[in-house]
C-alpha cells in the first residue's frame, strides 16, 4: 500500500513505445523490483501486443500516447479524438482495461488541446525532468541529466520506442541500471503516475 508520508518519491515514465528495447527495459525494472508508467503509441501497441501484455501483467501502469505520435497542437478536434480513441481501442482490446492517462508527443500541449482531452475523460501527464535521452548517445550523460534534474517529487521522461526521429534506445537501456541505483541509495521511492498525482498534483 502506498503511503502518502513518504518524504521523497520518484515515478519513472517511458514513451514511444513499445519497441524491441521495451522488453529489455521491463527485464531492469523487474530486477529491481521498480513499478513505471508506459506512454505507449497506438500502433505500435498494435505491433508488439506481447509487450503491452507483458507490461501490465508485471504491473506496470499504460498510459496513451497517441496512435501516431503526431504534434497534437496541430490536429483538429475530430484528428486528436480520433488519435487518443484509436489507442484506447487498441489497448483495450489487448489487456481489457482502457487507459485515463494521456501524454502528448513533445510535450506539445496547449489549452485547447487540453479541454479536448479532459472532455475525453484523460489526464494529461507531463513530467518535471527530462533525461535527454531521445538526444544523447552516452548512458552517461543521460544519468546525469536525471540526477541534475532531481526534485523532492520527481517525475522522469524516458523513451522506449525508437520510430519517432530520436534512434535507437540502447543508451537508454543502459543507463537505467544507474539510475535506478543512484535513486534507491538515495531514498526515493518508487511509484507509478496515479499514485504520483494522488500525492503530488494533477496537471
Amino acid at each position: 500500500m502506498m503511503d502518502k508520508n513518504l518524504s521523497k518519491y520518484v515515478s519513472l515514465t517511458f514513451d514511444d513505445g513499445p519497441s524491441p528495447y521495451t522488453f529489455y527495459i521491463l527485464d531492469i525494472l523487474k530486477r529491481y523490483q521498480v513499478p513505471a508508467t508506459f506512454f505507449v503509441v497506438g500502433s505500435e501497441a498494435k505491433k508488439f501486443p506481447i509487450l503491452v501484455h507483458r507490461i501490465h501483467s508485471e504491473g506496470h501502469v499504460l498510459g496513451n500516447h497517441t496512435w501516431s505520435h503526431p504534434d497534437i497542437s496541430t490536429l483538429t478536434e475530430n484528428q486528436l479524438r480520433n488519435e487518443i480513441h484509436s489507442t484506447n481501442v487498441q489497448i483495450q482490446k489487448l489487456i481489457g482495461t482502457s487507459p485515463d492517462l494521456f501524454r502528448a508527443p513533445y510535450g506539445a500541449i496547449d489549452n485547447d488541446t487540453k479541454a479536448i482531452i479532459k472532455k475525453l475523460g484523460m489526464t494529461s501527464v507531463l513530467w518535471n525532468v527530462d533525461s535527454q535521452d531521445w538526444c544523447e548517445s552516452s548512458p552517461l550523460a543521460i544519468h546525469q541529466h536525471v540526477i541534475t534534474g532531481l526534485q523532492k517529487n520527481s517525475l522522469i521522461v524516458m523513451h522506449d520506442g525508437d520510430q519517432y526521429g530520436s534512434g535507437p534506445r540502447d543508451q537508454t537501456v543502459a543507463s537505467l541500471n544507474q539510475i535506478i541505483q543512484y535513486l534507491q541509495k538515495n531514498n526515493y521511492h518508487f511509484i507509478t503516475v496515479p499514485e504520483f498525482n494522488q500525492l503530488a498534483f494533477k496537471i
